[in-house]
């Protein structure tokens, strides 16, 4: 993940900032009925590499089945589709050569979307591109999620104003809504099981890798035309080796187009745009009591209203479950913590190198840099983290840790001023590094195991969805705390130009600022930064208290689930 911080020409200095607002062997499965196997097949069933069909527990998701799970809540042309997807041939498993370029263009993939992500669009249209991995090939879904994120990267590259900027991360947003999800479907219906947790502990490393990548770069441009350029790896892979299942449909491309769940994406979309426009102009350019901010932000609570009882409507032809949400004690806290997840996630990862810029002067690209030991143990403990849980079968324990130290790490980090030294921030790096990584990944893994079978791509789309959610509010709300709060401290400075100072943006404000006001106005940052971080602190330690709601359970052999503690 990465932070790009240069300008563009001319710009407000917020839109150039891309902080991280936003990554065998073959086997023959019988088409008779599993009562009608006999036991030995049974068995010989659970040694192999997992398919289609053979996805439990300890898999990520099925998305081929889709939303339409509960035949009672199913039409019957849907019914014949769910049978006839029971009884195609599952694909073969993936191995050696095949299996390992298979996972290198899923690994691309985030490295290419890291730290690109408009979070925007990314939340609003994450749940649609769900219902479309279960109406439509996953591998053609997958691609033009990926040909989207490319289209971005061209305009974004070649962006001569903000307002064209803005749009071609947009466009990013958009691709990388269907790249998120379309990873983890692929894998799972792609790898074998004991590869599950090790894939998405991975995706921790292409995220370090990401930011390397770009903390090197030359100037934003660049980095826009090499994410464009490394798309066509991917691309050409993807093209190659990416051969799901095919899911069998008896209903037209119009009526599945028609069940997409169009009106949901554009409340939800509406609701956060009332809702990041409030939190961007609230207190900065209309004050909080105005009636532009009041209007806002009813819109957007009415609008978010409006989404929830939609999904409640729909039921089972949701995007999300909210049957999940409100009767699941375990999946809902699961959401929690990932809501918390993604909220101090992204928020720390973008005002960390604030404050490396505000307060040390750092440029752009050593604000990157100063990252890269928490990226280190961010890719080291995701990595630690998805073998224990691979190993072992319990998700709890770095669940829990990741929550516990991604709270120390941002509270340390609220301590931070002037008189910092590098040992010191360095080391609260590797605290919230560690807690992060061990963190990212986890309550996806537990969705798969607390759900039912045929739950699982739904309880998928929850927690992926509230992380995303997590993510997009908290770092709008974190950039109006730290913006209310600067601006409220610059104006009791004598002489300071507030309009001049808050114009300049973060790594331009010591040009507008006369020397001896400097240290003032360096302070007044600090303690704006406090507020951020110690709210980052705050939601972390309520994501460590919500794993206490999640039920223990282990996740055993393939197509097994033990609870434990005596839990029925």
């Amino acid at each position: 993940m990465a932070v790009v911080q240069e300008p563009l020409s001319p710009p407000h200095p917020d839109y150039a900032r891309l902080a991280l607002a936003s990554s065998s062997d073959e086997s023959d499965t019988a088409s008779s009925p599993p009562s009608r196997r006999s036991a030995r097949a049974n068995e010989a069933a659970d040694e192999r590499p997992v398919v289609l069909e053979d996805l439990t527990c300890a898999t990520v998701v099925d998305f081929s089945q889709g939303d339409e799970v509960k035949a009672k809540e199913l039409d019957s042309d849907e019914e014949t589709a769910v049978g006839q997807q029971r009884d195609e041939p599952p694909s073969k498993a993936p191995t050696g050569v095949r299996l390992a370029l298979l996972m290198l263009t899923l690994l691309l993939v985030e490295i290419i979307v890291d730290g690109s992500a408009y979070l925007l669009t990314c939340v609003a249209f994450q749940p649609l591109f769900g219902r479309a991995y279960a109406f439509f090939p996953q591998k053609w879904v997958f691609l033009l999620a990926l040909s989207i994120f490319f289209l971005g990267c061209i305009v974004a590259a070649v962006a001569p104003s903000s307002t064209v900027f803005i749009l071609g991360r947009a466009i990013q947003g958009l691709g990388y809504a269907g790249l998120f999800i379309g990873i983890l479907a692929i894998a799972a219906n792609t790898l074998p099981i004991r590869m599950q947790a090790i894939i998405t502990s991975l995706m921790n490393l292409s995220y370090g890798t990401g930011t390397v990548l770009v903390t090197t770069s030359v100037g934003w441009r660049w980095i826009f035309w090499i994410l464009t350029i490394c798309c066509g790896l991917p691309l050409a892979l993807g093209t190659w080796l990416l051969n799901p299942p095919l899911i069998p449909q008896t209903l037209s491309v119009r009526q599945r187009l028609f069940r997409m769940d169009w009106g949901g994406a554009a409340l939800l979309l509406g609701s956060m745009i009332c809702l990041l426009i409030a939190l961007q102009e609230g207190g900065i350019s209309s004050p909080w009591s105005s009636s532009k901010m009041i209007g806002l932000l009813v819109g957007s609570g009415a609008l978010f209203i409006a989404f929830l009882a939609l999904q409640t409507w729909l039921g089972e032809k949701s995007s999300i479950s909210m049957r999940l949400l409100t009767r699941d004690r375990s999946l809902a806290a699961t959401s929690l913590v990932n809501w918390t997840c993604g909220a101090s996630f992204f928020a720390l990862l973008y005002f960390i190198p604030i404050w490396f810029q505000t307060v040390q002067a750092a440029s752009p690209i050593r604000a990157g840099v100063c990252l890269l030991p928490l990226i280190f143990l961010n890719m080291t403990c995701g990595i630690i983290a998805g073998w224990l849980v691979s190993h072992f079968g319990f998700f709890h324990p770095p669940m829990l840790f990741g929550c516990v130290f991604t709270s120390i790490g941002a509270g340390l980090h609220a301590t931070m001023d002037q008189g910092t030294t590098t040992a010191q921030w360095a080391g609260y790096g590797v605290v919230i590094g560690a807690g992060m990584g061990a963190l990212y990944m986890m309550s996806f893994l537990a969705s798969q195991t607390l759900a039912k079978p045929a739950d699982k791509s739904k309880a998928a789309s929850l927690v992926c969805f509230t992380q995303i959610l997590g993510g997009t509010i908290w770092v709008s709300a974190s950039n109006a705390i730290y913006a209310n709060k600067f601006k409220n401290g610059i104006e009791l400075i004598p002489g300071v130009d507030v309009a001049a100072v808050l114009a300049s943006g973060v790594d331009r404000f010591r040009e507008v600022v006369e020397p001896e006001q400097l240290p003032a106005v360096v302070d007044v940052s600090v303690e704006a930064l406090w507020n951020v971080f110690t709210s980052c602190a705050i939601i972390a330690a309520v994501g460590a208290l919500a794993v206490g709601g999640i039920r223990w359970v282990k996740m055993d052999e393939p197509g097994k689930e033990k609870k434990v503690d005596g839990e029925a």
